[in-house]
């Protein structure tokens, strides 16, 4: 399952996947015959039902889940299908509908086009199920889970009631609640199927934690060589989770990664009313809600508080004198140490994203760059030329909700998409 840590108002401190993947061969081997034969659900046809307000969406997923793939997409929420120890809420027809037909574009799309074998290769390999529900699973530790996959067969996707179109990065984004999922748990069952190098096993053998990566730093595991914390729980995590970074993360996104890897970090211990005392402006910065800027008399780097409600400093290993405070050069500059660990965590991501690139290529028949691109130019928008435009803010245009200025009437992308399942109303009024 995929879990975030939450403080009681929700505001997210800390988040990382915890997907369990018990891959049997027993449960691998019903995903689908080698021949492609018989579905694994009851193949007996049973027509909608016309007069539902829900036909349109049914009718749509049938056509463009079930039958060219054997995937359901199960929108009303099935008791037996969740946690019973939870208390879960369906998702919403609108929302559901905005999940169905990004499904399909971000996702089924991309790999239909990419892959050499087309509908076959995903009517291979694609989950048989995804269950989608409206809320977050909240646990009794403060966190919550925010999805689950189950044996390569099914992945829930939750909290799609808080799906916001308008918001593809960040914590509540489109990404980081869906296809970040998707594109890991579809790693995993990839790699059952032609497994990852065995080179790769060994590039961050006996740094790998699976009982305490989740409290684990960010910033501190990519200077070892780790996309996420997750990534650093076990090899099969680290696999996939490169994968889903590169694919998912938008080109700053991913440069600021690799730049965060390139210095080694440290974790201190750390009283707020120290970090008050001693950077005033850091503080301030971090009450603001930019705690990851750095101070002028310190590479501060940003507080963490832990699962305890405890705060943590996370910040660059640089020389420092008796009261703590960095050593300066003869210009009053500071110096980064890098690569004291001995890890260089920047070129450790490129060899395992190499490996990575390599095998899909070779297993697969699909370019991972491709594969990339072919994602985020559905995600931003490109002038003629193939490049990303920026907004006033510096940031990539979202391309489902752009409004193209020359045609300011002309519907938008994800009014485009969702107007797939509108037209299936027509069925209802010519019965």
């Amino acid at each position: 399952m995929r879990i975030m840590k939450t403080k009681l108002n929700n505001k997210v401190v800390a988040g990382a996947f915890a997907l369990l993947l018990p891959l049997s061969t027993f449960l691998f081997s019903s995903c689908s015959e080698d021949d492609l034969g018989p579905s694994i659900y009851d193949t007996t046809e049973y027509p909608l039902d016309r007069s539902l307000y829900t036909f349109p969406l049914d009718t749509f997923v049938k056509k463009n889940f079930l039958e060219p793939y054997n995937l359901k997409f199960i929108y009303k929420m099935e008791d037996v299908g969740t946690d019973m120890q939870k208390n879960l809420v369906p998702a919403t027809y609108e929302k559901s509908v905005d999940l169905a037909v990004l499904t399909k574009f971000l996702w089924l799309d991309v790999y239909a086009k990419l892959a050499g074998e087309k509908e076959i290769f995903l009517k291979k390999y694609s989950p048989r199920i995804i269950h989608v529900i409206g809320s977050p699973g909240y646990n009794s530790d403060g966190s919550r889970t925010v999805g689950v996959a189950e044996g390569g067969i099914k992945v829930t996707l939750m909290e799609v009631n808080r799906l916001d179109v308008n918001q593809i990065e960040g914590q509540r984004g489109l990404n980081e609640l869906f296809f970040h999922t998707m594109h890991h748990e579809f790693g995993h069952i990839l790699d059952q199927t032609s497994l990852r190098p065995t080179a790769f096993n060994t590039i961050s053998a006996g740094l790998y934690d699976a009982m305490g990566w989740a409290e684990k730093s960010d910033t501190i595991q990519a200077g070892l060589g780790f996309v996420t914390p997750y990534g650093s729980s076990q090899a099969g995590e680290d696999w996939v989770e490169t994968l889903a970074c590169y694919v998912t993360y938008d080109q700053d996104r991913w440069e600021k990664l690799l730049n965060t890897a390139r210095y080694d970090w440290e974790e201190i211990d750390y009283q707020v009313e120290d970090y008050q005392k001693y950077y005033p402006r850091a503080y301030q910065e971090y009450l603001g809600g930019y705690a990851r800027q750095t101070c002028n008399y310190d590479t501060i780097g940003y507080l963490r508080q832990t699962a305890n409600y405890e705060y943590k400093l996370v910040r660059k290993v640089v020389p420092r004198n008796a009261d703590g405070f960095v050593a300066l050069d003869a210009d009053g500059n500071y110096v980064v140490q890098t690569d004291v660990d001995n890890i260089d965590g920047r070129e450790t991501i490129l060899q395992k994203l190499d490996l990575v690139r390599t095998w899909l290529k070779e297993n697969w028949g699909v370019d991972l760059d491709e594969l990339r691109r072919e994602v985020q130019t559905r995600q931003y928008v490109t002038d003629e030329e193939g490049n990303f435009l920026r907004n006033s803010r510096g940031g990539f245009v979202n391309r489902l909700t752009y409004v193209d200025p020359a045609n300011p009437d002309e519907p938008t992308l994800i009014e485009k998409l969702e107007q797939e399942v509108e037209e299936y109303k027509k069925l209802q009024t010519n019965n």
